[in-house]
């Protein structure tokens, strides 16, 4: 009756990146989370050309001093993330917190802590 059935294009599209993975397991245990800020060159980036920039963010190009890495984190994966509900993001003070569906995620997040401690166990016996 006025339940909401879970998207599970949704949830898989939000782990289908390592970034957003990392970010919502970090969620798990460290909430909030402080987001890096864009370098000034990055911001003058984005901001140039819209289309120009969404066409850079999809090549394998790359412009000296400008952090790609973040750049996508800034504008694909917190973007998606915050718009399916798993996060909430403050673009003002650059900080991420759960957001109203991040328990949808908790099922597919928690085997990827246990995977991440058992790894890290094998490569301390090593």
């Amino acid at each position: 009756m006025g339940t909401k059935t879970i998207d599970d294009d949704e949830l898989f599209d939000a782990l289908a990146d390592s970034r957003r993975r990392q970010l919502l397991v970090e969620l798990l245990t460290h909430n909030p989370q402080h987001v890096p800020e864009l370098s000034r060159k990055s911001q003058e980036i984005a901001k140039a050309d819209e289309k120009l920039f969404q066409q850079h963010l999809s090549s394998s190009r790359t412009i000296p001093g400008v952090d790609e890495g973040l750049l996508r984190l800034h504008y694909i994966h917190l973007p998606k993330l915050a718009d399916y509900g798993f996060i909430e993001w403050d673009r003002n003070t650059h900080v991420v917190t759960k957001g109203p569906r991040f328990d949808e995620m908790r099922p597919l997040l928690e085997p990827l802590i246990d995977q991440q401690k058992e790894e890290t166990v094998v490569l301390l016996r090593e």
